[in-house]
């Protein structure tokens, strides 16, 4: 029994967007999961898509010191009792061979509240995520340097992951810093 290319082609397209929207699904679990490991169950999260403006584009990609910079952020919003408490951010970064996927929550003043290592796929140094790396960023904000081997330590085998996630993290908190007074306008009358 022979099956029509085309058909095959719609199988495989019918997967492949399955694939995709439960993946998004699954991240977002992960994340809100996450930021209720950090704060506690009784936070509500909800998620706001950032568009950066030109300008706001230009200055990250100068902070960054990288032309490719995203159109857009996904912010994680948790409040507590009606009030905003942090900022969660989910981004990929490329480790030895294969990408991590990090959370970074983010104090309303720009402190780094804790970071979680949502997806690691390299075969060594999933010591990353646990919390003896981790709480070297608490509190770092955007005007720390954030070096891996200096301020962050590295661990043995992992020294590429280790300054993957350090830059991501840097990233993370250069981009909170551009967009942080629209959030303030937005959740934090």
């Amino acid at each position: 029994m022979s099956v029509h290319p085309t058909v095959l082609f719609y199988i495989f397209l019918s997967a492949f967007t399955q694939n995709v929207v439960f993946g998004q699904s699954t991240l977002s679990g992960k994340a809100t999961t996450s930021l209720k490991k950090i704060f506690g169950d009784s936070i509500t999260v909800t998620t706001k898509v950032i568009s950066f403006s030109p300008d706001e584009k230009v200055k990250l990609s100068e902070q960054l010191k990288s032309k490719r910079v995203n159109d857009t952020a996904t912010v994680y919003i948790c409040e507590a009792h009606g009030k905003v408490i942090s900022y969660g951010f989910v981004d990929d970064v490329k480790g030895k061979d294969r990408m991590i996927t990090y959370l970074v929550a983010v104090n309303p003043n720009g402190s780094v509240k804790d970071i979680d290592v949502l997806v690691y796929r390299e075969s060594y140094g999933g010591e990353i995520a646990y919390d003896s790396f981790r709480k070297q960023f608490r509190e770092k904000t955007v005007s720390d340097k954030l070096q891996s081997g200096r301020d962050i330590k590295n661990i043995s085998g992992a020294t590429i992951s280790v300054h993957a996630i350090t830059n991501g993290v840097k990233k993370i908190l250069s981009m909170f810093e551009i967009i942080h007074p629209r959030l303030q306008e937005l959740y934090e009358q």
